[in-house]
């Protein structure tokens, strides 16, 4: 990248390592708040990023005279210190703070200490804000180093942590974040920044040296105490990625581990738990190769697809501990194919614990993959006999967002259609979810929903469905099975027979209902109006709307809030704490700065540029989020969530960005530009679900190229908006903090609004959504009567007679700038 005259590289590369580092850092967090906290607190980090960001902006523009031009290099250096001090201490903190607190008031104490992740965010702010705004104006190209640092954030941790452990990361990235500070500072004469950049950059370095040879070496060192409120003790093994933290823990000689077992087996065998995020468990089984030994799993009945039909060919989603591996072994199939979308499950089970287990991966017939189901299974060629999905909910957020589940894409229509599709004639698809006669029957309703739905797109006739799905319970589990070919009277009969002997309680089958809802689903009677009738949310998921686990209604949240203290309700019950609170925060940067404004400033005036920069920030996220909810169930693995989708969308806005320039626009370019952004982000919003459809038995890479052909047109127009904004309203700089502020605080009541959105209507109306936003974007320029024809008179000398009533010195800061180059435009750091 070439730097434009007047402002030195050495800018360039501390922007872009401060958008590297923070990124990393927010990625970061948000695996811990996972862990220690619940996956839905994970879905805060994004909102407690970008408030941080939003504060270390207004932080600049309240004090001009600290900030001044000629400050730029010391006061970054300092900020850049601080942000490494304030990110490891906070980490820290949060690290450590259970330990000297009674166990009754962990997680509260906890929920407290995550404000304090506010502070590293704003000292970034503080440091991004000084390069695009108290710097000689140079285009977008210094935010193009912004946006391709934060591009390079998304990979970049992802390889990080297969490296190293998640402390010793953070470490090094204040140790990075630190030494830009240093590099900004090193020739400016100012000792105090240079000491001060320069120790902060050898401790953390040092530190996470020493650090992650202690980890590697299986010494003790600082890591997760406590989570969820129980200590984490007697840890075997631990791993780390950008989507789970798997720990394996010794369980020893002692009764085998089941989910709903129909007699309590009278022996004991040896085990370890495997443990996903501290809130999901499953077991690791210590197997010497005697099947005989096993005879305990034909009881539970996760396993009742097995007494329903022989099973050659097996498929299993989601290898866990291998026990549905063992259970295939144990009845007899022939061919089991094990797929985990968990690489670091993968290694306990082929690696670290391969003696214990038996080496499955080994035994005869076994294959495990590393690879996402659907993606696998859609571009196989294999058939099977069964699919089987045994309670897959690791409860662990992925780094795309709190909400934002690995096994979301499981559990959809579409995705049983693909599961379908990979069945042999007479092939069943069983599925175990949790259940609860009195409390927790919703699950159940949703999977039968969906099975009527997919079963309808494989041409069965509504009035056939309960010939096609049995459903079986022991305890709080049910199986649900599934099968595209109709059960014969002589196959249910046999099979009936069977599982009742094994002590099976029958839900649903051929001649046999459950209650009312069940028999409508299954009669294909279920329409929107039935769906809108019962209490709570049992519609079938798609792929548009893949929140399976979220049934709870949000009207239902504000009349009866007790709800979200069930089952997994308590995530959308976040989802509105967010919303509110985010509300909050846009009034208090954005209402009440604007009704001061309007008192000396003409309302056709004021409005036009507070409406376009509000409604970038939420345009932009609305679209952000919409198409990593989609691409990622295309791509086939949430870590592309980050690698592929987010990456390209800051790649290409920043280079979009460096195409508008400092003169002011034409009309005509102003338009072009318009039409271009409104036209490719209909061109994605209609090809994306195409596209998906097409192209979802592709090879990988395959997948990926055309993902980043979707996403790099609208992304690259979205770029240009608001530098062009800023140059459309450029004689208006004494408002540029205003401006900032609407627009980031925008965007965080986006992020969280457009997750709520997505639950309630659907990731495609997110995103129609978010489309509209761009359009009050060319409706506001529109109104100012074309690019660079605004009454200047009336609103020049309102406004700078308003300055000083909103940041005194803001009119005195900028005059000091020379007038060829004072800053005509500034866009959100990440």
């Amino acid at each position: 990248m070439q730097a434009s005259p007047g402002v030195p590289g050495r800018y360039y590369f501390a922007i872009f390592v401060l958008a590297t580092t923070t990124l990393s850092y927010q990625i970061l967090i948000t695996r811990f708040f996972s862990v220690m906290l619940y996956y839905h607190f994970a879905f805060a980090a994004i909102s407690l990023a970008m408030l941080g960001l939003t504060r270390g902006a207004m932080e600049v523009y309240d004090k001009p005279a600290r900030y001044a031009p000629e400050r730029v290099g010391v006061e970054f250096a300092s900020h850049a210190a601080w942000f490494a001090i304030t990110g490891v201490g906070a980490m820290i903190a949060f690290l450590c703070v259970p330990l000297v607190i009674p166990a009754d008031y962990v997680l509260v104490v906890l929920g407290i200490a995550t404000v304090a992740f506010v502070r590293p965010f704003t000292e970034s702010g503080v440091c991004i804000t000084l390069l695009l705004t108290r710097l000689p104006y140079s285009g977008g190209w210094l935010y193009a180093a912004d946006l391709a640092g934060a591009a390079l954030g998304c990979i970049g941790v992802i390889l990080l942590l297969l490296v190293v452990d998640p402390v010793s990361a953070t470490l090094g990235i204040g140790a990075f974040a630190a030494g830009a500070g240093w590099i900004v500072v090193r020739h400016s004469g100012d000792i105090r920044s240079l000491r001060l950049t320069a120790a902060v950059t050898l401790t953390l370095a040092a530190a996470a040296a020493v650090h992650t040879g202690l980890d590697l070496s299986g010494n003790s060192h600082l890591g997760v105490f406590w989570a969820k409120g129980t200590q984490q003790m007697g840890t075997l093994f631990e791993r780390w990625n950008t989507y789970s933290r798997v720990r394996v823990i010794g369980l020893g000689e002692s009764e085998p581990f089941g989910w709903g077992f129909a007699h309590t087996p009278e022996m004991k065998i040896d085990q370890h738990i495997l443990d996903i995020d501290a809130g999901a468990n499953t077991v690791i089984t210590r197997h010497d190769g005697d099947i005989g030994k096993l005879a305990y799993l034909k009881d539970d009945v996760i396993n009742a697809a097995y007494l329903v039909q022989p099973m050659a060919d097996v498929a299993v989603v989601g290898v866990g501990g291998g026990r549905d591996i063992l259970s295939g072994l144990l009845f007899g199939a022939k061919h089991i194919r094990a797929i985990e979308i968990n690489p670091a499950i993968f290694e306990v089970l082929t690696d670290k614990f391969a003696d214990f287990s038996g080496h499955l991966d080994r035994q005869p017939g076994v294959s495990l993959v590393n690879a996402e189901a659907r993606s696998y299974i859609n571009h196989s060629s294999e058939r099977y006999d069964l699919v089987q999905i045994s309670l897959i909910d690791t409860w662990a957020a992925t780094a795309a967002g709190g909400l934002t589940l690995t096994e979301n894409r499981l559990y959809t229509v579409e995705a049983w259609d693909d599961f379908y599709r990979a069945l042999k004639p007479g092939g069943v698809l069983s599925v175990s979810r949790w259940y609860d006669p009195k409390s927790h029957r919703v699950e159940f309703y949703r999977l039968v929903a969906i099975a009527a739905n997919a079963l309808q797109r494989k041409g069965v006739p509504a009035a056939e469905l309960s010939d096609h799905v049995v459903a079986v319970n022991v305890d709080n589990i049910v199986t649900v099975i599934t099968r595209p070919d109709a059960f014969t009277n002589a196959q249910w009969r046999d099979a009936r027979t069977r599982l009742q002997a094994q002590g099976f309680k029958i839900f649903l089958g051929p001649d046999v209902s459950y209650d009312n809802i069940t028999s409508t689903l299954l009669s294909g009677k279920a329409d929107t109006a039935f769906f809108a009738s019962l209490t709570e949310n049992i519609t079938p998921s798609t792929d548009d709307n893949p929140f399976f686990f979220f049934t709870e209604r949000f009207t239902n949240l504000l009349t009866k809030p007790s709800a979200a203290l069930s089952n997994n309700n308590a995530a959308i019950s976040m989802t509105l704490i967010l919303i509110v609170v985010a509300f909050c925060a846009c009034l208090y940067y954005i209402v009440t700065p604007f009704v001061r404004l309007a008192k000396r400033m003409p309302l056709s005036a004021l409005t036009p540029p507070v409406a376009y920069f509000c409604a970038i920030g939420m345009g932009f996220m609305l679209i952000e989020i919409s198409q990593m909810q989609r691409l990622m169930v295309f791509l086939g693995h949430p870590v592309y969530g980050l690698a592929v989708v987010l990456f390209t969308i800051l790649l290409f806005s920043g280079i979009g960005s460096t195409t508008v320039v400092a003169d002011y626009p034409r009309p005509g370019a102003v338009i072009a530009r318009i039409v271009a952004l409104l036209t490719t982000l209909a061109v994605a919003g209609l090809f994306t679900p195409l596209l998906t459809t097409w192209a979802r038995s592709a090879a990988t890479d395959m997948r990926i190229l055309l993902s980043v052909l979707l996403l790099a047109p609208p992304a690259f127009c979205m770029g240009m908006m608001f530098p062009l904004g800023l140059s459309v309203w450029r004689r208006h700089s004494e408002l540029l903090a205003f401006f900032w502020s609407a627009n980031g605080i925008t965007s965080m009541f986006a992020s969280v609004l457009g997750m709520a959105l997505s639950i309630a209507f659907g990731i495609a109306n997110t995103y129609a959504m978010g489309v509209a936003f761009y359009v009050v974007c060319a409706i506001m320029i529109v109104v100012t009567r074309g690019a660079g024809r605004l009454a200047e008179d009336d609103v020049t000398s309102g406004a700078m007679a308003l300055a000083p009533s909103i940041q005194p010195t803001l009119a005195e800061s900028v005059a000091r700038i020379p007038a060829d180059k004072q800053l005509e435009s500034t866009t959100p750091p990440l």
